[in-house]
């Protein structure tokens, strides 16, 4: 008997994704019910399959829900002579009230939360159009761009940024300023990151995800920009895929001119007199940059394919900038200084990309190959003339200074994933990194036809980085509980030499254990919360580490700390995302310890020159509280809202200076989207950040408001868009820095108001297709 009702018991199952077959939906929820009562309810793994065991014949429904998609219903019809039922793959549509920028069904921005990490969809973001990652970033939640182009998360610089998964060159400020926003499918914020990752970046990792060619047969698209300041940029992309080869590719030129101010007005005492400097800097900048990115997907069979690519990115940077300093004081003559530096940097960034992926007979066992070489190559020319206005005296003198980096770096790495049951699955892997920077400097003055070397000014050092690392992490499901534990060794050696004299300055070696917790339960259907921790390392940069300046400033210095140690950051996070009526919310609540953070301190030489280096401090203590929320009252109007509020105290010394400190502050963020008739679309955002302060020095609030609008042309297949960032030009810091003997007042404007006018044009849609993919995006 008992026999006879185990056979008559089905095993449902399927798999669910969003529209895109390969956005596969991990930890939504799938209900059976049978006349509106609930028969089982269970939860989809990270790949999006799903199990329902043990169903009697009957007629049913299955519900599918996941946050930031529109539910969906099927009729099911269980007749007892099947032993199993497989649905196959369940498409479920982006829902307008999910976290979107652009209220369009099947192209919005939306967040969706999974077991280590949110992932930020980029829809037709039409503030950063035609603009490039920077854009991109600072309108994701919990990542802030200012204005220099430094990214931060939470409030935090000390964050890694990666692009599909790994490491690169075009991270950096001016890299990623040559990223297109068109480019880009998603940004991944990983605030705890699991074991599967680096253990770099203390405050956790960005993850940028290009878009990849899944359409059959040809087809591409032209972005065409132009703006003031002077801002012409061509970009586009053209793809073909047909049987077992896809080949896809990416190209841009862009010639950008940027305007920017920075003042200083600092008092100083020295034998009791005061002594006054107003200082005023104008900058033109104007950068020209090529690039380009092909590659091809080859599907050998069903369960073997190849991926190589090749990114290569050229710019040119032409910098006009022009210093007045006025200095006045008790017991001084009243001067007036001026230089005038003229600089042309020429970059070559190169990126090799080679992936091998094997799937195998059993669903979710995966082994993935990845090879990386990311090589790049900076030369810079500064030129500066320096004369005295007041008095009147034939004093001109040109300095003349060459600065050249270069950077090899290849990384290779492998990764497995095998289900060990219907909801474990095991995965480890292996990364070695090799890396070598050089860098080097000349500085040489004329002075009335006799040209010197400019003392402390003529160096060069050589940096060696090797990291080996392994993981292993383990996850299984238990109904509505689903948990991911790891743990990553990395060992690392790093080895600094001075190239003038061959002498090692720094020859550091240690290996480190980093253990991640991921927890997630499912409260209801449409709420989850997740518990997460992780310990992270901040390993200082060349630049940081780097005891010798580069001459731009004759009043100031900044010097790297070639005994700076790395940090270590434990953290913490409690979050929820729930999917209400109309809205949706993502509260979180995070806590962080560091040792040896990073900390600047300013002092005055001397000669009156200030001189900034970076120091440890012995901890920092961080407590936050972090809201995202998204409104959708009516269908032509969205509004996003974010407020990330947190406390720190540190505790150091530098010397006899006591640096302990502790503050508060806060940013808030307003997004507005308003759909118009006529395929028009208005967008908003509106940022505010609130005072910050250190030991030394407080920074001032400030807001700044940027919009677009935009028109869809064409059947969907064209757009143009105006857009205006920092509107009222209000994106200013101001800051205060207090010594023993002087107080600095400085303003830095890096970008004014800008505008831009831009077309996009899309050509020949293709079907997608489901393709492999390496472990890592």
């Amino acid at each position: 008997m008992s026999s006879l009702s185990a056979q008559s018991l089905t095993q449902i199952s399927g798999t669910l994704s969003a529209e895109d077959p390969n956005e596969k939906l991990g930890y939504a929820s799938v209900v059976l019910k049978q006349e509106s009562l609930v028969v089982e309810t269970v939860i989809t793994n990270d790949k999006g399959d799903f199990n329902i065991e043990g169903i009697k014949a009957g007629k049913y429904t299955v519900e599918f829900q996941f946050i930031g998609f529109q539910s969906s219903i099927i009729p099911l019809i269980v007749e007892g002579t099947k032993p199993k039922i497989n649905l196959g793959i369940v498409h479920l549509k982006s829902d307008v009230t999910s976290l979107n920028e652009v209220v369009v069904t099947s192209e919005t921005s939306q967040v969706s939360l999974k077991l280590d990490k949110k992932v930020f969809d980029v829809g037709k973001d039409l503030i950063a159009k035609g603009g490039s990652a920077t854009q991109v970033l600072d309108n994701v939640p919990s990542v802030r761009v200012d204005p220099s182009g430094a990214v931060s998360l939470r409030g935090n610089g000390n964050v890694l940024i990666l692009i599909n998964g790994r490491k690169s060159g075009l991270t950096s400020i001016q890299g990623l300023e040559q990223i297109p926003a068109e480019s880009i499918k998603s940004v991944e914020v990983i605030t705890n990151p699991s074991s599967r990752y680096d253990a770099a970046g203390s405050a956790g990792i960005i993850n940028i995800i290009l878009k990849k060619n899944t359409k059959e047969d040809l087809n591409g698209s032209m972005t065409l920009v132009g703006g003031v300041p002077f801002d012409s940029r061509v970009l586009g992309s053209i793809n073909y895929k047909k049987g077992k080869f896809n080949l896809f590719s990416n190209f841009g030129i862009r010639y950008t001119d940027y305007v920017g101010l920075n003042t200083r007005d600092q008092v100083t005492t020295s034998n009791g007199n005061d002594l006054f400097l107003d200082q005023r800097e104008d900058q033109k900048r104007h950068d020209d940059g090529r690039l380009v990115y092909v590659g091809l997907d080859y599907f050998i069979n069903d369960n073997n394919s190849i991926t190589t690519a090749f990114y290569r990115n050229g710019t040119k940077d032409l910098d006009k900038n022009t210093l007045n300093y006025k200095f006045s004081g008790e017991g001084i003559q009243n001067s007036h200084i001026q230089t005038i530096g003229d600089s042309e940097e020429n970059r070559s960034y190169n990126q090799l990309e080679f992936n091998y992926t094997k799937t195998f007979k059993k669903p979710e066992r995966k082994f993935t190959v990845d090879f990386q070489y990311d090589f790049w190559d900076s030369t810079k020319d500064f030129n500066i003339q320096r004369r005295t206005i007041v008095p009147d005296t034939p004093d001109l003198s040109i300095i003349n200074t060459r600065s050249h980096r270069s950077s090899d770096d290849i990384a290779l790495q492998s990764d497995y994933v095998t289900p060990l049951s219907k909801t474990a699955n095991f995965e480890a892997g292996v990364k070695a990194e090799h890396r070598v920077v050089s860098t080097d400097i000349a500085a040489n003055e004329e002075n009335q036809g006799v040209v010197q070397p400019i003392e402390g000014f003529n160096n060069g050092l050589d940096y060696k980085e090797e990291i080996l690392a392994a993981y292993a992490q383990y996850g299984n499901k238990i109904k509505k509980f689903s948990y991911l534990l790891g743990l990553r060794t990395e060992y690392t050696n790093i080895e600094i030499k001075n190239q003038n004299t061959g002498n090692v300055l720094r020859d550091s070696t240690y290996t480190r254990l980093f253990p991640t917790v991921n927890l997630s339960y499912l409260l209801t259907e449409k709420t989850t919360a997740q518990l997460n921790y992780s310990q992270r390392i901040n390993r200082p940069n060349l630049d940081q580490l780097n005891p010798f300046p580069e001459l731009q400033d004759f009043n100031s210095r900044i010097f790297g700390n070639i005994n700076l140690l790395p940090s270590l950051t434990d953290g913490v996070e409690f979050s929820v995302l729930s999917k209400l009526k109309g809205i949706v919310i993502n509260p979180s609540i995070y806590y962080s310890k560091t040792r040896n953070n990073f900390q600047y301190f300013t002092t005055q030489n001397d000669a009156g020159i200030f001189e900034t280096i970076l120091v440890n401090l012995d901890n920092e203590k961080r407590f936050g509280v972090e809201v995202s929320a998204q409104y959708a009252p009516v269908k032509w109007l969205s509004l996003s809202a974010e407020l990330n509020a947190y406390s720190f105290s540190q505790e150091g010394s530098v010397g006899t200076t006591n640096l302990d400190y502790s503050n508060e502050t806060w940013t808030g963020t307003l997004l507005t989207q308003i759909k118009f008739p006529q395929s028009f679309t208005f967008q908003s955002k509106f940022e505010y950040q609130a005072p910050l302060s250190d030991a030394q020095t407080k920074t001032k609030s400030y807001y700044y408001l940027s919009m677009a609008l935009g028109k869809s042309l064409f059947k969907n297949n064209g757009a143009i868009t105006l857009s205006v960032n920092n509107v009222f030009n209000t994106r200013k810091i101001r800051e205060t820095t207090v010594g023993n003997d002087f107080v600095v007042n400085q303003m830095t404007n890096f970008n004014a108001a800008r505008w831009n006018l831009n077309f996009n044009y899309k050509f020949n849609k293709g079907k997608n297709r489901k393709e492999h993919q390496s472990n890592r995006q």
